[in-house]
């Protein structure tokens, strides 16, 4: 039975300082239920460290699917291997966060299943996933999963910022327009952009933060070039997560009203304002181009084609355009 994100860490931590913590967990839920929560603070338990270190603790590892493909690769696994075969450098043991197991290429999936039926002395494996129907059925039987409640389905500052851009271009006088399309597109990039610099900041210091501590301690530069790949990695996944839930924030506009319609709770005041001028038609409508656009992106086109052609779409569906 799923269970919140507390009593499933303190139920882990438990077995961890009784020595009966498992090998590999997998932690599965929905979209903000805290699987990424959940890793960091069971990784810092394990760590001897703050959850807000583990991101710089040179005896975690990270893996994410990569920037352009969206898929973890074999490559990645590989030097995965590597790492965590090595002796931990301060603590007692090596912690490895593997985001979106779902997305494991199969040749991927394939080697990081030796490392699950040959665990390195030393290492606890924590895998995440919003849909472990599409993990290998291999990998799943040999992890102790553990599935967490939905969390807070709330946009968020950022997101709801996109909500109130959205509103602007949608809720105009005289109804949507070519002009407030493009401009709900510039507001969203605009958004999306600063993200990415917070982002980009927040990994780079990180790894000015490492190679100050650690780059003697390793003797060479191999570790810090290697880090520094990851961090490049984890910095652009990062980044289109984010993007991620940017949109996922617009379903959950249209989501509101859809449920303000059918006389239940919009969740947000545009919500409610967008059910008083449009059908659930058009607003299935705005959905339907709305999924299309994410998986064109999800297929790695230009980005800023495809939010443009995608927020026309949005803005425009069901109505006439007025430029």
């Amino acid at each position: 039975m799923p269970c919140s994100k507390e009593s499933a860490l303190e139920l882990l931590l438990s077995a961890h300082r009784a020595g009966r913590l498992a090998h590999a967990h997998l932690f599965t839920g929905s979209p903000g239920c805290g699987k990424g929560w959940l890793a960091e603070h069971l990784a810092a338990e394990i760590l001897g460290c703050e959850a807000r270190s583990v991101l710089a603790h040179p005896d975690a590892h990270f893996v994410q699917p990569e920037s352009k493909s969206r898929r973890i690769v074999i490559d990645q696994i590989r030097s995965l291997e590597l790492m965590v075969r090595r002796k931990p450098l301060v603590a007692r043991a090596k912690v490895v966060i593997l985001h979106d197991a779902d997305r494991l290429q199969p040749a991927a999936a394939n080697a990081f299943l030796k490392t699950l039926e040959e665990p390195p002395e030393q290492s606890v494996l924590l895998l995440t996933s919003q849909l472990p129907e599409a993990i290998l059925e291999t990998v799943l039987s040999r992890c102790v999963e553990t599935s967490l409640r939905g969390g807070d389905s709330g946009p968020g500052e950022e997101g709801g910022r996109v909500i109130e851009a959205l509103a602007a271009c949608l809720l105009a006088p005289g109804g949507p327009t070519v002009g407030g399309a493009f401009q709900f597109v510039r507001k969203f990039q605009e958004i999306l952009s600063a993200i990415r610099t917070r982002v980009s900041d927040e990994y780079g210091a990180t790894l000015k933060q490492e190679s100050a501590r650690y780059k003697n301690a390793t003797g060479g530069t191999d570790w810090l070039e290697e880090r520094e790949e990851q961090l490049k990695a984890l910095a652009e996944s990062t980044a289109l997560r984010e993007r991620e839930r940017l949109l996922g924030a617009m379903l959950y506009a249209f989501g509101g009203a859809l449920r303000a319609a059918s006389g239940g709770d919009p969740g947000h005041p545009v919500c409610a304002k967008l059910a008083e001028s449009f059908p659930p038609s058009e607003l299935f409508a705005r959905i339907d181009a709305l999924q299309v656009m994410r998986r064109r992106l999800a297929m790695n086109v230009n980005e800023p084609l495809a939010l443009e052609a995608g927020m026309l779409e949005i803005a425009l569906g069901g109505h006439r355009s007025r430029a």
